[in-house]
């Protein structure tokens, strides 16, 4: 991603860039939504059965594979929303 060297808070945004941030933004509320109803979901399944309870959840850490895997979905996520912004900023 590139940012024009002639933003700042001093320079008023172009329609084209508000229309890219709110793009951007609803992406976002998209997959907070989706992720939300998934793991309430997935939740409520496992307390059904007696397999998991929130303070397990609360407590968890994550393996070094399991964060790298983490980590490598959060950059694509990023990456994706940048190629969203990328237009407004040329």
């Amino acid at each position: 991603m590139t940012i024009s060297k002639t933003s700042g808070p001093d320079q008023p945004l172009r329609a084209a860039d508000v229309s890219q941030l709110v793009a951007v933004a609803m992406r976002l509320a998209m997959e907070v939504g989706t992720l939300r109803e998934r793991l309430a979901t997935h939740e409520a399944l496992l307390a059904k059965h007696g397999l998991l309870d929130a303070s397990t959840v609360d407590a968890y850490l994550p393996s070094p594979a399991e964060a790298a895997a983490r980590a490598a979905a959060d950059r694509a996520l990023i990456e994706a929303l940048a190629r969203d912004i990328e237009p407004a900023a040329r």
